[in-house]
This record gives structure tokens, sequence and C-alpha cells, in this order.
């Protein structure tokens, strides 16, 4: 048999066994595979359903508890508040809440109070058929001290159950009976179901089900099964999940079906299909490829053979050789040429070797000839070149190419001179780009290089050819705007920059739309010197700064005053901790329940012997800017702890003392070590010290903010959140915090109880505190109407003007009582 014919047979069979081995894999093993990640699918989407519907049930439970622990349901259940079913039971209530069963159960497993309605109709109807199967003297719903959630199966349809046992707002009541609400499973809850998960969704109950045998034996199945989910495949389109429904005896009473469009199974049945295809075509093309191997490694091979021969003869060229390829017959032979070829060679080759060894010597002396002289061009052209630069780089910004302060200064100094002479004006506009450095943190310097570009780019195109455009380093930039007839010219270039600054800027993927303050200063109206005019055009840039950014700012006379009076101030702050001329004064927070004094907010006043009584608000901003703010908030936190202790000394009740922590020093890094050992030199007990934190400085680094309130927490000291609602704590964060009380800011206080939004935030702020078990503190009441709405709405603690001013260490004292003179602490007049 030839050669040919073998490799044809070997390399069909081969492929064949191949092909079986390939469709027996993908057909048993990659279609099961297919099917499981389908059941999988399958399963997630009844899942999904299964807690969407949980949710449901657990906000109706929510909705029972609050409902069981009002102060006026636990006096109606004592018989002392008559009217609180014709106050509470209404139908806006029933609908808003979609709740459709509303009962009070008294401890003999009486009906109190009850109402069942109807949201479509929006009318009271009787209670369901069933629900006496359920709800009966001693069943799991009625009976006391056990809460419960669930479903039952009424004459209506699933409803959703839900009891709690019924107390005073506190807790601290024996329970008088129990609350048992309920829920319609209706369509549109199952609707909106659907909308959450996006799974096609279908309730059957009992009787759908009887009718339909498919239904009971999958129903019958399920409810055998420990398993909570069934799969069964409806066709090769469609698969159908189901899921039990058991009422709260454990008693099957629904089924869930669930739609899944089995887009996975044929899926990978059209993929192996095309792989199977696909290996068949591969089999035709590899069999052509052996016969086209076979040409080469044999037919063509003699072929090379017998042409490198006859050109080897034809060229008269001894370097030639046969191809040497494999250890045949063929191989052999060329061997043999070849070793011929080489003896000739080789005589030849040494001939040549002298006289090329002679000609590569000349020829590198040449070469080396030819590199001294490219070098020594090569080291002027450098010389100049580094001339240039340096030349460059003393008088322009290498970023931008702008001209730089040095080179600045040089030419302002000669235009000032000129526009002496000529009595000409001119303008001196200095920018910032407002918030840059967090570009450049959070991005990286290179896409800030990129954008103080393309921003110098834009500016250069709002100027004339006579104005000068330098960067003094940074994000700071100078124009000078020379020869100007009027000052107002340069407001109209400073709105020009404003313009271009707020348009959108694309750098690589990322869009900015920067804002920058711009001071300006004129010649010679505001200084006719370089250091008074890029000083005072610095200070304008400030002042436009500090009102938030974003606008210009011309310079004034009054801003030289306000610098020197915040030097002046500065100084001042700065002796002022060495001489102790800082107080405290305290304002006493009362409970709202019984109007005594449960804790005091230590409050810093500044005294000095030469400026007077000075506001916090102008010196405390001050100090958070200079760093002053640490000493000073230690000095605080051991003088309020200090005096908290000399009040438990002179036989005073113990009471909370709060202080406030700036942002900088709850950032400090070592703030509970401080905490902890200022607690320790005056042996205050950590449970009477609450630190009062804003949520700015909590949310500015959650992670670090988590840590840290953990680790005051621990050793025993209490945490509060100053100014909540004026911040953006999530709900998610507040979990985590471990909080002791939440203090509503005072703006939210001040119109109370007229101010309708103000009156919601401040009623859902008191309901998140109390499910989350923290106590409230709304500070700022000045009115009797505020503290009067507070007390309805169960806030726990107050303080403001309306109560008490902050009180001097002699002054607050007078306000407590010894500890021999009762429990409590005295209350305000």
């Amino acid at each position: 048999m030839k050669l040919k014919n073998k490799v044809l047979i070997s390399i069909g069979l081969l492929w064949a066994g191949f092909l079986i081995i390939t469709y027996i894999t993908s057909h048993f093993f990659l279609l099961h595979s297919f099917l499981s990640l389908e059941n999988d699918r399958a399963n997630r989407d009844l899942n999904r359903v299964y807690q969407a519907l949980n949710q449901s049930n657990y906000s109706l439970y929510t909705y029972t508890v609050d409902w069981s622990h009002w102060n006026s349901a636990y006096q109606f259940m004592r018989g002392k508040n008559p009217h609180f079913v014709t106050d509470n039971f209404k139908i806006p209530a029933f609908i808003n809440s979609n709740i459709n069963l509303i009962t009070y159960w008294n401890q003999a497993g009486k009906l109190a109070a009850g109402k069942a309605i109807n949201t479509k109709t929006q009318k009271y109807i009787s209670y369901p058929k069933g629900l006496a199967n359920y709800i009966y003297p001693n069943s799991p719903l009625v009976k006391a001290h056990k809460n419960l959630r669930g479903y039952i199966l009424t004459a209506d349809g699933i409803m959703m159950i839900a009891s709690s046992t019924i107390t005073d707002g506190n807790k601290s009541q024996p329970p008088l009976g129990m609350t048992v609400f309920g829920r319609l499973l209706s369509p549109e809850i199952l609707q909106n179901i659907n909308q959450a998960t996006r799974v096609n969704t279908a309730l059957f109950l009992p009787e759908q089900i009887a009718t339909n045998t498919g239904l009971t034996h999958i129903f019958k199945t399920a409810a055998s099964k420990p398993a909570e989910f069934i799969i069964r495949p409806y066709d090769k389109n469609i698969l159908h999940g189901y899921a039990i429904i058991k009422d709260i005896h454990g008693k099957p009473i629904g089924m869930f079906q669930t739609t899944t469009p089995r887009v996975i199974y044929l899926s990978g049945l059209k993929m192996i299909n095309y792989y199977l295809a696909c290996f068949i075509i591969l089999g035709v093309l590899f069999s052509f490829l052996m016969l086209w191997l076979l040409r080469v490694l044999i037919i063509k091979r003699l072929e090379s053979l017998d042409h490198n021969v006859a050109e080897i003869s034809r060229s008269n060229s001894l370097s030639q050789r046969v191809e040497e390829n494999g250890n045949d017959e063929i191989a052999s032979l060329s061997r043999q040429i070849n070793a011929m070829m080489n003896i000739i060679e080789t005589s030849q080759t040494k001939l040549e070797h002298r006289v090329k060894e002679r000609t590569q010597e000349l020829q590198k002396t040449n070469i080396q000839l030819q590199q001294e002289i490219v070098e020594r061009k090569s080291v002027e052209k450098e010389l100049t070149t580094h001339k240039e630069h340096l030349v460059r780089l003393a008088h322009y910004d290498s970023l931008t190419s702008l001209p730089n302060r040095v080179f600045f200064n040089e030419m302002l100094t000669k235009i000032l001179s000129h526009a002496k002479r000529q009595k000409t004006k001119l303008a001196i506009l200095y920018i910032d780009l407002d918030s840059f450095k967090t570009i450049n943190d959070a991005l990286g310097h290179p896409v800030g290089d990129l954008v103080l570009k393309e921003i110098a780019a834009r500016f250069l195109k709002t100027l004339r050819a006579s104005d000068i455009l330098s960067r003094l380093g940074g994000d700071e930039f100078v124009i000078l705007l020379n020869d100007i007839d009027h000052p107002n010219f340069a407001r109209t270039v400073a709105e020009k920059i404003l313009k271009i600054c707020s348009e959108p800027l694309k750098i690589k993927t990322h869009e900015f739309v920067l804002t920058t303050s711009i001071g300006i200063c004129i010649y010679p109206e505001d200084g006719t010197s370089l250091e008074d005019l890029l000083k005072n055009a610095d200070m304008a840039m400030y002042k436009a700064k500090q009102a938030g950014g974003g606008f210009f700012q011309y310079y004034t006379k009054e801003m030289d005053l306000e610098a020197h009076e915040r030097i002046r101030l500065e100084a001042a702050l700065r002796k002022a901790i060495n001489r102790n001329e800082f107080l405290l004064y305290y304002q006493p927070k009362l409970q709202l329940t019984d109007g005594t004094i449960m804790g005091v907010e230590a409050l810093i006043r500044w005294e000095s012997p030469l400026l007077g009584l000075i506001n916090p608000a102008k010196f405390i901003p001050l100090a958070e800017e200079t760093g002053l703010i640490l000493q000073i908030g230690e000095w605080v936190l051991r003088e309020a702890c200090r005096v908290n202790k000399s009040w438990q000394e002179q036989g005073y009740q113990p009471i909370t003392i709060a202080v406030n922590l700036s942002a900088k020093q709850f950032r400090h890094q070592n703030i509970a070590q401080i905490v902890a050992a200022i607690l320790t030199e005056t042996k205050l007990e950590p449970q009477y010290l609450e630190l009062e934190i804003t949520e700015t400085a909590i949310m500015d680094n959650v992670d670090f903010a988590v840590e840290t309130l953990h680790a005051l927490k621990k050793m025993g000291v209490k945490i509060a959140i100053d100014d909540f609602g004026t911040g953006y704590t999530s709900i998610s964060y507040l979990k985590q915090f471990p909080v002791s009380v939440i203090k509503i800011d005072q703006s939210f206080i001040k119109e109370l109880p007229n101010n309708y939004d103000d009156a919601s935030i401040t009623t859902a702020v008191i309901a998140l505190a109390h499910s989350l078990d923290i106590k409230v503190v709304a500070e700022g009441v000045e009115t009797p109407e505020q503290l009067q709405f507070l007390a309805d709405h169960d806030c726990d603690m107050v303080q403001g003007y309306y109560l008490s001013q902050p009180l001097s260490e002699e002054n607050m004292a007078l306000q407590l009582i010894k500890s021999d003179a009762g429990v409590g602490q005295k209350t305000l007049a």
C-alpha cells in the first residue's frame, strides 16, 4: 500500500473516533450542565419572589408592633381611653398602610376592638370567613407575651397576619393583650412583587389547585418534601417553579408559580450543534491538510533537492547548500552533496579571509574618524539646546508654556513704569481653580496636569494680544489687563473666564465642570507697586473663595481691615490658650416625661481682656482653620470632665455632660487615647461623658468613623450625632454606628408646629431613632408650642432658651439636687 493511502486511512479513523467521543461528551455532560444552570436560575427567581413576599409580611409586622406600643392604645386596653377607636380606626389609615384587618384582644382572648375593610371599595366589611380557625382564646395569635407573623387562609384568600403584645411606649408596663393586623395577599401586592423581582408570578389557592390535576400532584409533592422549591419543565421553551405557602400552623394553604424562559437550555443545545458542525468541517480541512503535508514532506523535498543542485551548478556559488531535512534516504543524499561542497569551499574561504581582515581594518579606522566628527557636532548642538532650555525654564512654566512668576514680575514691573509715565490704568486678575485638589487626589497628577493645560488654553482665547496670562504655580493663574479705559473692563473679562470654566471639560474618559474664584485689583486705585497689587488681588480672590467660589470679587479697603482683624484675632486666640481666657457654660437637657435634668451640654466662651466677650461663631472657625481647635477642644473636654466630677464630689446626683468634638478633633488618630487619658486624669466614669459629633465629620471617612466610634463606645462613653438631618447619614450607616443619642438640628425645630415639612421630618426622625433604640434630643426649643409638639410625638429630651439659657458652673449647680434628696434631678422652674 502506498504511503499516501496509509496516511489517508489513519487520518480518517482517528477523526471518526474523535467525533464520536465529542458527541457523547457534549450530550451527556455539557447538556447536563446547562440543565443545572437553568434550574439554578429558576431557583433564584423563586427565592427573589419568596424574599419580596417576606419583606411585605415583615412591613406588616413592624406596623403591628408600632401600633402595639402606643400609650393611647395601652390606656384604651386599661379602659381609660374610650375615644381610641374613633380617633385611630379610620379608613385612610387602612388604605395608606394597605391594611385589611386591625384587632385588639385582651388577655382573656376576647376581642376588645377591631375593624375589617375592603381597600378597593374603601368600606368596612365583616371579618373574613375562616378567621376563627386561627384567632380564638389561647391561640398563638392572641396568646400574650408572644409576637408572631405568618399567613392564614380565609374565604377572601391568603392573608398575611402579624400579632404583637400591647404595652406602653417605654415597654415598662406589663402586657394587656395582643394586637392582630392582617393584609390580604391581593393581586396588587402580587403585581408589585412581579415588578420588584421582574419575575412572572402566579398564586394558586387550594380551590384552584384542586381543579387542576397537574397542580394537585405538584402541590402534594412539594408539601411532602423538605425542599422549599420544585422546578418542572412546562415545554421546551418554558420552565415553571413552585413554592408552597404554609399558614402559622405549618399547613399548606397555597402555592406560588414562577415562569422562567428556557434560554440557557436552548442556547446550550444550539451551541452543542454548532460545536459538532464545526468539528465536522475541521475534519474535512484536516484531511486536506494531511495530503498537503505528504506532498511537502516527500515529493516537494525531492523536487527541492533537484532544484538546489541545478542552482549551485548554474550560479557557481560555493557557499550554497542543499537542504538537509529529516533522517531518511533523501536527507542522507543531501548530506553527501553538502560534504563535497564544504571541502571545496574551505580552500576558497582561507584566501578570502586574509583579504577580508585587511579590508575590515581600513573600514574600522574610517568609522572611528566619522564617529569623532559626529560626536563633536552633537556636543556643540547639545550645549546650544541646554542653554536655550535653561533660559526658557527661568521664564516659562514647563507645563503650560505660560510666563512663570519670575517672568511675570519682570514684565509687570516694566508695564507699571510705562503706565505711570503714560497715566494709564491696568488690572490684575488673580485666579484660583476651586476644588482642583480633589481632581489631583482622586485621579492623579497626570490628569490634573491635562486639566491645567486645557484651562490655560481657554483663558488665552478670552484675552487680547496685549494682555498677559501667567501661571504662578499649582492651580493659580494671574492675568494682566494692560491699558484699560475703565475698571468695568476687568468685570467683562472675569465674566468670560467664569463662563468658559463652567463649560464641561473632557479629559480622557473623565468629564469635569470647574468653577473659579477671581480677585480683581485696579492700578493705580488699589495699589501702585507690584507687591501691593498682587497682595490685594490675592486677598480679593480669597474673599471670593470664602463666599463659596464660582464668582469674582473686586478689592476693597475693608479687606485690609478684615485681614488685619483676622491676624489680630488669631494672635489673641493663641495667647488665650496659655492665659486661660476660656470658660465653659452649661445648658441643661430636660427629660420630657417628667421634666428632670438628665444632662448638660458644655458650651465654650472666650472672655478676652482686650477684645471682650467673643462669640464662638467668630473664633471657632478660625481655630478650625489654624489647627488651634485641637488644643482648645482638649481643654474643653478636660474642663467639662473635671466640673462634672466636682459636682459628683459635692454630693449632686450624677448626670451626663455632653462635649462637642470638631471634625478635626474626631479625625485625630489618637482621639480615643486622648479621651481615655482625660477620663483617667479627672477620675470621671465614662458613662457620664457624651461626645457630640456632626454628621459631616462622621461621613467624611466612614471606615475610620466606625472604628473610632466603637473604640469610644467600648470604653463606656456615649456617642451623640449632632445637627442630625443637615448632613447625609444613610440609615444603613446609622445601624453600623454605636450611637446612643440623635440631636435634631434646631433648623427643623424653629418653625414647629406650623411648618408641615419640618413637622414631618421631626416626627420621622423620632420614629426612626426609637426603632433603632436611640434616644432623641431636640435642640433650639424656644416656644411652648414647640415643646408641646415634641412632647406629643414622644421626643425623649429637649434643650433651648425657652427652658434655660447656658449657665455658669455655679448657677448650673443650683439646678441640681443632692444625692440624699431623692432619685432624679431637679426640674427647671
